[in-house]
Order: C-alpha cells, then sequence, then structure tokens
C-alpha cells in the first residue's frame, strides 16, 4: 500500500519521534510531505504535481495552524485549500485535530480551542463527503486526559499515536479492500 502524509505536526512528530509506530499505522511504503507548522495553504506546495488519486490512500492532518492568528485564515478558506486538494481525487484519512491543553502565550487556551473545533467540523465534513474517512482525534485526547499532549500543550504524546495508530491502520485496511 502506497500512503501519502500531508500537512502539519501531527504527523512529522508521529514520523520523526516514534518511528516504530510508522509501520504499523502506514504501512512500508510511504511519502511524507507533511511539515511542522503547515496551514491549509501549505497543502498545495505539499502535493505539488502528486497525484492523490495514485495512491493507495492519503492521510492529512490539517487545521490547528489555520486557527492560529498568524496565518490570516478563515474557515471559509480553510474550506477552500482543503476542497481544493480533496477534488483532485484519491482516498483520503484525516486525522481531525483535537485541540490543544495549552495554548502559547498570549493566546488563551478556550478560545484556540474554540476555533479549532471549527475548523475540525469543516476537515471533517470535507472529507467524509468526498468519500474518505475523518477519525476523531478528540476522542483519544479526552480519553487520556494530561497524558495525551507533550509537555509543550500542543503537540500529541506517544500515548496519543499509540491509540490512533490502531485507527489509522483500520481505515487504511478498509480502503485497500
Amino acid at each position: 500500500m502506497t500512503v501519502l502524509l500531508l500537512g502539519d505536526s501531527n504527523l512529522v512528530l508521529l514520523e520523526n519521534q516514534h518511528p516504530d509506530l510508522m509501520p504499523v499505522a502506514f504501512g512500508a511504503d510511504v511519502e511524507s510531505r507533511a511539515v511542522g507548522g503547515a496551514w491549509s495553504g501549505s497543502l498545495r506546495g505539499q502535493v505539488g504535481d502528486r497525484n492523490p488519486a495514485a495512491y493507495d490512500a492519503v492521510v492529512l492532518s490539517i487545521g490547528s495552524s489555520d486557527s492560529h492568528p498568524d496565518y490570516s485564515s478563515s474557515p471559509d478558506l480553510f474550506r477552500e485549500n482543503v476542497t481544493r486538494e480533496l477534488e483532485r481525487g484519491g482516498r483520503w484519512v484525516a486525522l481531525v485535530p483535537p485541540g490543544v491543553a495549552r495554548a502559547h502565550g498570549p493566546f488563551d487556551t478556550g478560545e484556540v480551542n474554540a476555533l479549532i473545533k471549527e475548523y475540525a467540523a469543516v476537515l471533517a465534513e470535507l472529507v467524509t463527503t468526498h468519500g474518505g474517512t475523518a477519525i476523531e482525534v478528540r476522542a483519544v485526547t479526552d480519553r487520556l486526559g494530561p497524558a495525551a499532549f507533550d509537555p509543550d500543550g500542543r503537540h500529541l504524546s506517544r500515548a496519543t499515536y499509540e491509540a490512533l495508530v490502531p485507527q489509522i491502520a483500520a481505515a487504511l485496511d478498509t480502503m485497500s479492500r
């Protein structure tokens, strides 16, 4: 199975900090184009001249950075950017962003999470509307509580990845049938 990884630090950290989980989640043939800090406007460059439909699956993690004021994004722009890539075809699995345990200052964690929740809903809707699978990462982080995040309060912990990997593998397995 060939898998293309697109999006943000959630996939980068899985690849870089927990490489032992990569083959369990994605198999052996993985091309990662994900970049830490990516926002939906980054997807066009990550996909480049690749054809998402040529891969057995595309795994996408995006939305947390779009909610950050530095990116001047909006739910409408997010929708436009993600839709553009989904319409290129392929079988998509989205890791829907869960929010953060602690926003970096001077931002209020509650306000940041409210924004992330808005972008997460758009991502889940778009991916499922295009026939893909949306994995609600929040279900895992809510269950794990404080252990769900690294000490920075923004990135996922190994425990979260260990809980997500079987869900990712199951979604990809369903696509390969």
